[in-house]
């Protein structure tokens, strides 16, 4: 019988030198990695969930999450909530966790407020990169869910509703990233068209292929929101069995498609069911060698436009 998990010691491989293999793996790194690990390493995940969460188990808190991608060599990872800011939590796995960026924001949801610019001010005051429109709160997702309600950003007439302009001009005084979260095709069309319009100079569309399931988004949306300057985010997430199950070479395509110079690949992990996030990048990582993108073209969505956007 095993000891109480409280008892037990936890063999840690990563840390064992008595094993000649594993040593010579870590002593000479860089001569030893297979192509995955290769473009992992460096990489930046821009959509990682984490616990405590009030609505979703989460796999593990933000220490956790940090220390495994910390291990497998990436540089690091931007903390998501759908319910609160998590530049706190990310400044403070900083001081925790050395030698790994870790990057948070704040979500739109009636949980800090809604559309409320003063939650965006405060956060991008204490240092916080990036701002996601209504996610869970969106009226968009609530119908694709079939409920009713919800933040819009467009009044009756077609129009961003008022309270968007201060928030674009505080991302763009204090050059945060604007996400479009979950709102609908023609929210996002209209909001990536009067961001690039007042001078916001980081921009993405938060899941793209996860939205064509959720709101109908289509190649030739993204292809024109990219058009407009927005990196078009695609997350492994939607690969999964428990999700939406594209296939990994429709992915590949939807990119190529796009342009892999304007996508960005990122999780969306954090949920119990799936694989701890940086693992969940090396797996999105040889998903799509294997679905025919080329290392350098991956190496872009993983590491080159991550960096870019986030401005690492």
């Amino acid at each position: 019988m095993l000891a109480p998990a409280s008892n037990r010691t936890r063999s840690n491989p990563l840390s064992d030198t008595s094993c000649p293999v594993l040593s010579l793996r870590f002593q000479h790194h860089g001569e030893t990695l297979s192509n995955v690990d290769r473009i992992l390493e460096g990489a930046l995940d821009i959509h990682v969930h984490f616990g405590p969460d009030p609505k979703v188990e989460r796999r593990a808190g933000a220490v956790e999450i940090a220390l495994q991608a910390k291990e497998l060599g990436m540089q690091g990872v931007v903390l998501k909530s759908h319910e609160y800011p998590t530049h706190p939590v990310a400044a403070t796995t900083s001081d925790l966790v050395s030698d790994i960026t870790v990057l948070g924001g704040i979500s739109l949801d009636t949980e800090v407020g809604g559309l409320n610019v003063h939650a965006v001010e405060a956060t991008a005051n204490m240092g916080g990169r990036i701002v996601w429109m209504p996610t869970y709160s969106a009226r968009a997702d609530r119908q694709a869910k079939g409920l009713d309600g919800g933040i819009s950003l467009l009044d009756d007439s077609g129009s961003l509703v008022p309270e968007i302009h201060p928030i674009l001009d505080m991302i763009k005084s204090h050059d945060m990233v604007l996400a479009t979260g979950h709102i609908s095709t023609a929210e996002s069309l209209a909001l990536v068209a009067e961001a690039r319009n007042i001078g916001v100079q980081r921009v993405v569309v938060t899941h793209g292929t996860t939205m064509s399931f959720w709101t109908g988004m289509t190649l030739e949306d993204m292809k024109e929101l990219a058009g407009m300057g927005a990196f078009i985010e695609h997350c492994v997430h939607v690969m999964m069995p428990t999700t939406h199950r594209l296939d990994p070479k429709e992915l590949a395509n939807t990119i190529s498609a796009i342009g892999p110079e304007k996508c960005i690949l990122s999780t969306d992990f954090g949920q119990d069911f799936h694989p701890m996030p940086a693992e969940g990048m090396r797996m999105g990582i040889a998903t799509m060698l294997r679905s025919g993108m080329e290392d350098v073209e991956v190496g872009m969505l993983v590491k080159d436009n991550p960096s870019r956007l986030m401005g690492t």
